[in-house]
C-alpha cells in the first residue's frame, strides 16, 4: 500500500515538473503594478477612431469609457463625473510623514498624462484617471495633539457594559488632557479653517465639481496677501502647498477639457454627423453653424455670446452687425461718474470707497453677470443665472423651451502662461481666464459613442464639440435668456 502511494506521488511530481508557472503559486511580485484589463468600450474606441487610442498611455487607454447612444434626456442616467475611479471619501486617510510631497508628485504625474492625452483631441474619455488623495492633516500640521485612546470592544456580551464604562472614562480623561494643553499645543482657528477648506475642495474634486473646488482654493491659498501671511506663519505653509497641488490638478483637467473640445471643432466627420442629426430630427437645440472670431484679445465675449444666441433663435428685428451690437451696449450701459456724483479725482475715489461702488466701469472691458443681466433686460429678454449642471440629462434638458444658454467658462489657455514670479504668487502655471460662450445644440455622435455639445466660441472663432464631463469641468456659471419674438435694440 505504501509503495503504491509513493509511486503515485512521484508520477504527479514528474507530470507537473515542466510547468514553470507551478513555482509561482503563492508568490506576489511587487516590482511592477498590475495593469487593468482594457474594457470593451476602450477596445471599441480604438477601432472607431482608427486605433488612435494606441498612442495613449496604458493607464489612460484602459480608463476610457464610452456611453451608448443616448435616449431622450429624461430617460438618460447621470454618468459619474470621475469615470475612472470611485468617489473618494472626504475623510483623511492615514499616510506616513512626508506624504505631502508624494501627493504633489502624483498630481504632477497625472498632469503629464493629461498633457500627453491632449495630443489626441478627438479622444473621448475621462479627464483624469482618479481624484487626488484626501489631505492628511496629521502630516500637514505642526501641532501634534494627543491621540484619542482606542475604544475597547470585547467580543463577549457580558463584558460590553464594562467596556462602555471604561471607554467613557478614557474619553473623559482624553478631553481633560486636551483642555490642559497650552496655546502652542492646540490647533488654531486659522488651521481649522484651512482643514475645512481643503476637505471641501477634495470632496468637490472627487465629485467632478472642479470649478467649486477652484473657487475655494484660490480665495484661500493664492495671491499676494495669502503668500505674505503664509511666509509670516511658516508652520502653515504645508497647507498652502497642498492647496496649490489641488489647483494644479484642476488646472490640467480644465485645460485638457477645452483643448479636446476645440480640437474636435476641425473634425469634418463630426460636422457631417451634426448636420445629419439636424436633417433626421435627432438634434437638440440648433444645427451646426460657423462661428466668426471676435476682435483679437478683446473683452467682448459676453456681447458675442448673447449676439450668437439671439441670431440662432429669434433673430433681430432688422439686420444688425456685431460691431453695432457691441457699440450700442456700451452707449447704453456705461455711466460717467461725473453724471452720477458730480465728483472728481480724490473726492470721487473716497466717495466710491465709502459707498463700496465703482462708477464709470466700461462694459467693453468685460461684462460680468450683472452687466449681462441688465443688457438682456434692456433688450426685452428674460434672464436667469444659475450654477452649471452635471451629466448629459441635465445639460440636455437646458436645450429648448425657448431658452438659450450662455456659459461662463473659467479656463486656462496655452497662450497665457504665468511668469515665474506669477507662478510663485498663484501656485499654478496659467492665468485664470473668464470667457463667455454660447451653447448652440447637441447630438449623439455615432463615431464617438457619446452625446456632443456644440459651443460657439467667438474668442477662437470655432464651434467646439464638448462632452458633458468636459462642459461641467470648464463651466463656472450659466445664464439662461429667452424671448418669443425678434429683438430690437433699445
Amino acid at each position: 500500500m505504501t509503495r503504491r502511494v509513493t509511486s503515485a506521488l512521484l508520477a504527479a511530481v514528474l507530470a507537473f515538473a515542466p510547468f514553470r508557472a507551478w513555482a509561482q503559486v503563492g508568490r506576489v511580485a511587487f516590482d511592477a503594478p498590475i495593469a487593468p484589463a482594457p474594457t470593451a468600450a476602450a477596445s471599441a474606441l480604438g477601432a472607431g477612431v482608427g486605433g488612435a487610442s494606441a498612442a495613449l498611455t496604458p493607464a489612460l487607454a484602459s480608463s476610457l469609457a464610452l456611453t451608448p447612444a443616448l435616449a431622450a434626456p429624461a430617460a438618460m442616467p447621470l454618468p459619474l463625473p470621475v469615470a475612472a475611479a470611485p468617489v473618494a471619501k472626504a475623510t483623511a486617510s492615514p499616510m506616513p510623514a512626508g506624504a505631502a510631497a508624494s501627493r504633489v508628485a502624483t498630481v504632477r504625474a497625472l498632469a503629464r498624462a493629461a498633457d500627453r492625452a491632449a495630443a489626441e483631441p478627438e479622444t473621448i474619455g475621462a479627464l483624469y484617471d482618479s481624484a487626488p488623495a484626501g489631505p492628511d492633516f496629521a502630516a500637514l500640521s505642526s501641532v501634534k495633539a494627543p491621540e484619542a485612546p482606542a475604544p475597547w470592544r470585547p467580543a463577549s456580551t457580558l463584558l460590553k457594559p464594562a467596556a462602555a464604562a471604561v471607554n467613557s472614562w478614557r474619553a473623559a480623561r482624553h478631553e481633560k488632557r486636551l483642555n490642559t494643553l497650552g496655546p502652542s499645543q492646540r490647533v488654531a482657528t486659522e488651521e481649522l479653517g484651512m482643514r475645512e477648506g481643503l476637505s471641501q475642495a477634495h470632496v468637490a474634486i472627487s465629485q467632478g465639481r472642479l470649478q467649486d473646488a477652484l473657487e475655494g482654493l484660490t480665495s484661500m491659498f493664492t495671491g499676494a496677501l495669502a503668500n505674505g501671511w503664509y511666509r509670516a506663519n511658516s508652520d502653515y505653509q504645508p497647507y498652502q502647498a497642498q492647496g496649490h497641488a489641488y489647483i494644479r490638478f484642476i488646472e490640467r483637467a480644465v485645460k485638457l477639457a477645452y483643448e479636446r473640445a476645440h480640437g474636435r471643432s476641425r473634425d469634418a466627420s463630426l460636422i457631417a454627423e451634426a448636420r445629419a442629426a439636424a436633417r433626421s430630427g435627432r438634434l437638440l437645440g440648433h444645427e451646426w453653424r460657423i462661428t466668426a472670431i471676435q476682435e483679437r484679445d478683446s473683452a467682448h465675449c459676453a456681447h458675442h455670446a448673447l449676439y450668437n444666441a439671439i441670431s440662432a433663435s429669434v433673430g433681430f428685428a432688422y439686420p444688425l452687425s456685431i460691431h453695432r451690437f457691441v457699440e450700442r451696449a456700451r452707449e447704453t450701459l456705461n455711466v460717467r461718474p461725473e453724471r452720477v456724483t458730480s465728483l472728481r479725482g480724490a473726492e470721487l475715489a473716497a466717495f466710491e470707497r465709502g459707498l463700496g461702488v465703482k462708477f464709470g466701469v466700461d462694459v467693453g472691458e468685460g461684462m460680468g453677470t450683472g452687466s449681462i443681466k441688465k443688457w438682456a433686460q434692456l433688450l426685452g429678454l428674460s434672464f436667469e443665472a444659475r450654477g452649471p449642471p452635471r451629466g448629459d440629462a441635465h445639460w440636455s434638458a437646458l436645450l429648448g423651451n425657448r431658452r438659450e444658454v450662455l456659459i461662463s467658462l473659467r479656463m486656462f489657455h496655452e497662450r497665457f502662461k504665468h511668469s515665474p514670479q506669477e507662478r510663485e504668487l498663484h501656485g499654478h502655471d496659467y492665468e485664470i481666464l473668464h470667457h463667455e460662450v454660447y451653447l448652440l445644440g447637441a447630438f449623439d455622435s455615432p463615431s464617438r459613442g457619446v452625446r456632443l455639445y456644440m459651443v460657439q466660441d467667438s474668442g477662437s472663432g470655432s464651434t467646439d464639440f464638448y462632452t458633458a464631463e468636459e462642459l461641467t469641468a470648464a463651466a463656472s456659471e450659466l445664464q439662461l435668456v429667452g424671448k418669443p419674438s425678434p429683438v430690437s435694440l433699445p
